[in-house]
């Protein structure tokens, strides 16, 4: 459990937005997607997923470089996102889960470590509901709760009624940039610098708006409680959570 607890917390503590020496490839996984992807290093392939918009960059060069010392490490952008392929169809966190699981088969990856961040963990989800826990031998998530709307006072959720969730919504439609640089100095324990902020929101704006609006609905109705229940004592999972969703995280 260690290791992955050093892996959640490189992640945490660390994001690059300098330019990168890494030659990224893709991959076509079916015939409407081609995923774009960095890969380093050898063994054990451990797989980081970005979140909502987000690109496989966030990830570089810290992430890939320090792991892929032990592990061939993986970070890719998933369908709508970056490099990949936008489509105007399948922009779920189900879809994106099986999304994972062709990417996985493209590249013969075996008993993989899958981090995800953010939303990222919507798309393991969204794997563990189509295929259980094959071929993932251990789940790190960082920062997202299993269920966004609370279903009652005091649950680790992001909204709390419907006129929060409203809010976001209509934001994500009209000014997906302005919520975009609202909300990413948040995701960081460090102070993040202007050009930082810069930086990861024009990485976010590859993503149609189209997708970011499809994709965060989805996200925000989804229940994957039973996946998260399913999974727990079948392989290693470890949550990462902010301070203020500590407690209840733990209920």
């Amino acid at each position: 459990m260690q290791n992955y607890a050093k892996i959640a917390l490189a992640l945490i503590l660390s994001m690059s937005y300098l330019t990168t020496a890494f030659a990224g490839k893709s991959v076509r996984v079916s015939p409407d997607l081609e995923i774009y992807y960095d890969e380093v290093g050898t063994g054990r392939p451990l797989i980081f997923i970005t979140g909502w918009t987000g690109t496989d960059e966030f990830f570089m060069p810290y992430q890939l470089s320090h792991f892929s010392q032990k592990y061939h490490t993986i970070a890719y952008d998933p369908r709508g996102q970056g490099r990949s392929s936008k489509t105007l169809e399948g922009n779920t966190y189900v879809q994106h889960g099986k999304d994972l699981r062709a990417f996985m088969d493209a590249l013969k990856l075996k008993d993989a470590v899958v981090v995800g961040w953010s939303n990222g963990c919507d798309d393991v989800y969204g794997y563990f509901r189509s295929y259980a826990t094959d071929n993932i031998s251990a789940f790190v998530c960082i920062d997202e709760m299993p269920r966004q709307i609370a279903a009652q006072k005091g649950d680790w959720a992001d909204f709390k009624d419907v006129s929060e969730i409203a809010e976001f919504v209509n934001a994500a439609i009209y000014d997906r940039r302005a919520l975009t640089n609202q909300f990413i100095p948040t995701m960081m324990r460090r102070k993040m610098t202007a050009d930082e902020i810069a930086w990861a929101v024009d990485q976010t704006q590859e993503t149609p708006d189209y997708v970011a609006v499809l994709l965060q609905v989805d996200s925000i109705f989804a229940d994957y409680t039973e996946e998260a229940k399913k999974v727990d004592g079948k392989i290693p999972v470890l949550y990462f959570l902010s301070e203020e969703n500590a407690d209840s995280g733990k209920a």
